[in-house]
This record gives structure tokens, sequence and C-alpha cells, in this order.
């Protein structure tokens, strides 16, 4: 696929469409600077196109040049999804990837832009919205437990923290809804926070018939047997 790529973008070196796929196939295979150089090339030529490639060079990026970028995609996404009909399948998945988004940019404000002044205020106008747009995103849920935790509000979290299980945790193996395995690696850390031990516990069983050959998932196993013990 690759060198299908680069015939194409000799042939085309200013296709931005061609340049954009380039970049992808350059992201999954680890090339990250040349993928990033063939986004900003790709919207250079388009800015106002395709807000995919503002998503690839978010993750392409580090603090607030990766939240601008996030930021651009979010608003053309917003743009389409005006267009669409609100109850259609393609509103839904636009309202799922608005929502990753502004998970992606609470993310790097609770985290790389952490220190910055108004971290505390983004992560809640980021959160607001992603739940605002897509309210069945689990995600943001989560992601709100962190907020709340960083803030010693941890009935708060737990609350969080059960509104974002009660989303997926009943649902059949491979549905798309569930997050991902690192995604509920990070929410067994938040359960054992807040003394929520047996929803840990469901949570790695369900991780383990996944997966069983993730070291964390068997010292997360360790922690929370611990965790269980001391609150005894």
């Amino acid at each position: 696929a690759y060198t299908f790529c680069q015939k194409a973008l000799e042939l085309e070196p200013h296709n931005a469409e061609i340049l954009e796929i380039t970049g992808q196939v350059e992201l999954e295979l680890e090339q990250f600077e040349l993928a990033r150089k063939h986004m900003l090339e790709s919207i250079k030529l388009e800015p106002e196109a395709s807000y995919s490639k503002y998503m690839y060079l978010g993750q392409l990026s580090v603090e607030k040049e990766a939240i601008a970028a996030f930021q651009k995609g979010v608003d053309l996404m917003v743009a389409e999804r005006n267009k669409t009909n609100v109850d259609s399948e393609e509103a839904k998945m636009l309202a799922s990837k608005i929502s990753s988004a502004l998970c992606s940019m609470t993310e790097i404000y609770l985290t790389d832009c952490c220190f910055e002044p108004e971290a505390e205020q983004k992560c809640e106008e980021y959160l607001s919205q992603a739940q605002q747009v897509d309210s069945e995103h689990a995600e943001s849920y989560q992601l709100l437990a962190s907020v709340r935790l960083s803030q010693q509000r941890n009935e708060e979290a737990a609350s969080a923290l059960n509104k974002s299980m009660e989303l997926w945790i009943h649902k059949e193996a491979g549905d798309p809804t569930i997050p991902i395995y690192d995604t509920r690696l990070a929410l067994v850390k938040l359960l054992l926070e807040v003394g929520m031990f047996e929803h840990a516990f469901t949570v790695l069983e369900n991780l383990q018939k996944e997966n069983d050959e993730v070291v964390d998932l068997w010292y997360l196993y360790g922690w929370t047997y611990y965790c269980l013990g001391d609150d005894e």
C-alpha cells in the first residue's frame, strides 16, 4: 500500500487526498514525522475539506498544537453533522467521533497541559460538550471521573464511573461501543481509587477473557485483591 501511495504522490504531488492517505499509511507504519509532514501539506492545500486529517494531525502533535488540530476537526464534523438528518446513522457516527475528539482534548489538559491556568475549565467545557453531543459515549464519563478525582470529589467520580460502565458492561464482546482494552485497564485504576472493588473485578474478568497475556492485567488483579484485603 505504501509503495502505491508513493507512486501516486509522484504523479500528483499536490493532491490533498493522496497526501492524506499517504499520511495515514505512514502513521500505521509508525513513520510519524513523514505522516505529520504529509497531513500538514494536505491541510495547506484543502484546509476546509476532510475532518479526518485534523484528527490524525492531533494524534501526531503535542499540547496546544494538538488541541488546535482536534478543535478544527470538531468544527468541521459539527458543520457536517448539522447538514444531516439528526436520526441518521451518519449523524450518530459523527456524534461519536466528535465526542471522542473532545475526550482527546480533555486528556491533553489532564496530562501535557495540566499546569495551564485554563486546564480545569477546559476539561469541564470539553466533557460537557462531549456528553451533549453523544450522551452514550462511555469514555466521556470515565474522563469526567478523572477530573472529579483530581478535584477530590470522589463521590461524583464514583457516580461518573457507574454511568460509564452502565453504557457497555452488559453488551456482547466485540460490540463497537465497548471502550478499547487500554481504556478499560485505565478504568480499573479509577475504580480502585474510589473503592469500587467488585466493579474492578468485573472489568478485569472481561479483559481476561479478551486477552490474558497483558502484564498490566495481572498487576491490576493483584492490586485489586490487595485493596480488597486492606479494605476488609
